[in-house]
């Protein structure tokens, strides 16, 4: 719920539309900060806000998750959609969003727990070891189960958890499945026993059902909304 004139902070902000978004929320007055560890995703900002009008309400800056170039207390929420998962020390993370809000401000942290992951072919057997491979992919492939302890530790008060389920049962350009099943057959060759044959196979497999009207996949990812304390972790205000 971003409001006019507020600061926000989008860690990990990818191409640049949830950003951007959020850009036009706070209006005018307002300004977002979006950080990412890759430099062409930057440049893929700094179009999009061309794009959307809003160059004057945003800046992008290069960084990592654990190191964001913003002044302690200096914003008012914090986004971090599908980034924690990636991190191998999730604390260090949640530690710098924390610093960064000021008393009161609020994170909302989206990821995915992989093990829901239901992506229907005719070898299941293949298919499950695939995930499986797939799931090295991230350093916490199950990490909201472990978010809400996390959150606390780092002083954060939990206030909702919302399921947010990813259903597609065709294959077309506005889904999102259709789109990553090279990308994870490239990821899977070589790794957890698969050859480079089964991953092809594999993504041929997953294709086929759709000619046959039988395409289904099926991911849980969970939205965290949390409020840094008011007082700081040791008591003082």
């Amino acid at each position: 719920a971003p409001r006019t004139g507020e600061r926000g902070l989008d860690i990990g902000c990818g191409f640049g539309l949830l950003a951007c978004e959020l850009a036009r929320d706070v209006g005018p007055t307002g300004r977002i900060m979006g950080v990412d560890a890759v430099p062409d995703m930057i440049i893929a900002c700094e179009e999009r806000a061309r794009h959307d009008a809003v160059t004057g309400r945003t800046e992008f800056r290069q960084a990592d998750p654990e190191a964001v170039p913003a002044a302690s207390g200096s914003v008012d929420f914090v986004t971090a959609m599908q980034v924690y998962e990636y991190m191998a020390d999730v604390e260090r993370g949640l530690a710098e969003a924390y610093r960064v809000l000021k008393p009161g401000g609020r994170l909302a942290v989206l990821d995915t727990d992989w093990e829901s992951c239901v992506w229907h072919a005719g070898d299941r057997e293949r298919t499950a070891r695939v995930l499986r491979a797939w799931e090295q992919r991230f350093a916490h492939p199950h990490l909201p189960a472990h978010l809400p302890a996390l959150l606390r530790r780092s002083g954060f008060a939990l206030r909702t958890v919302t399921m947010i389920p990813v259903v597609n049962v065709e294959m077309s350009e506005q889904t999102y499945s259709p789109g990553m099943i090279d990308v994870v057959a490239r990821f899977v060759a070589s790794r957890g026993g698969i050859t480079e044959d089964e991953a092809t196979g594999w993504a041929e497999d997953v294709r086929s059902q759709a000619t046959r009207g039988e395409y289904f996949f099926s991911l849980s990812r969970h939205l965290f909304l949390a409020e840094r304390a008011r007082t700081s972790r040791g008591g003082t205000a």
